[in-house]
């Protein structure tokens, strides 16, 4: 048998990205490429989790946080987001990965956005009975919703709203959810 010799994947990917940055940075230096706009959000969320479905007796109403980072503006409103948040309950957590695409309206000092995002969802229960792990399940979910934000300054925004209408599939079992969220946006590169 013989060892096979070279370099990892990893590797060559580690090598390739850093090779590509070396290079970008001088022609960003002279102007010929652009920075994207790069934005960060954060805050609180709260997801009335559809967990009748699950075998629990009424809607849950989880608390908890949602994160983001989105290239709002590759070309004329359009661009990329991706978003994590976390919700817990009494017997239940929530965590949803997800990216898509976004479009953005400005009108007055309102940005208006709508997004469609894809990914995935972790649903565990927290108190399954006299097991002793906690099952969880990971499972495709998607969101469409859309989102207000106010300028609170040049780099800083205050999205006081944020609805998702969530559909999850935990546990072969699919549950159509509300999810509101409010948070501060933090601007990094120029529009």
């Amino acid at each position: 048998m013989t060892k096979r010799r070279g370099i990892p994947i990893l590797r060559k990917a580690a090598l390739v990205t850093f090779l590509l940055a070396a290079i970008s940075l001088p022609a960003c230096a002279q102007g010929f490429l652009k920075w994207p706009t790069l934005e960060v959000f954060g805050g609180y969320s709260y997801l009335g989790f559809q967990s009748t479905t699950l075998g629990f007796s009424e809607q849950l109403h989880m608390q908890g946080w949602a994160g983001a980072v989105s290239i709002p503006h590759i070309y004329s409103g359009l661009g990329l987001t991706a978003e994590a948040s976390g919700h817990y309950g009494q017997d239940l957590e929530e965590y949803n990965f997800m990216g898509g695409a976004q479009y953005s309206i400005q009108w007055r000092s309102f940005r208006f956005t709508g997004h469609g995002l894809f990914g995935r969802a972790r649903t565990r229960l927290t108190k399954p009975g006299s097991a002793f792990f906690e099952p969880s399940d990971l499972s495709r979910a998607w969101s469409a919703g859309g989102e207000v934000d106010i300028p609170l300054g040049p780099k800083i925004w205050l999205r006081p709203v944020e609805a998702d209408y969530l559909t999850t599939k935990a546990f072969g079992d699919t549950q159509h959810s509300l999810r509101l969220s409010t948070g501060l946006i933090f601007t990094f590169g120029k529009h």
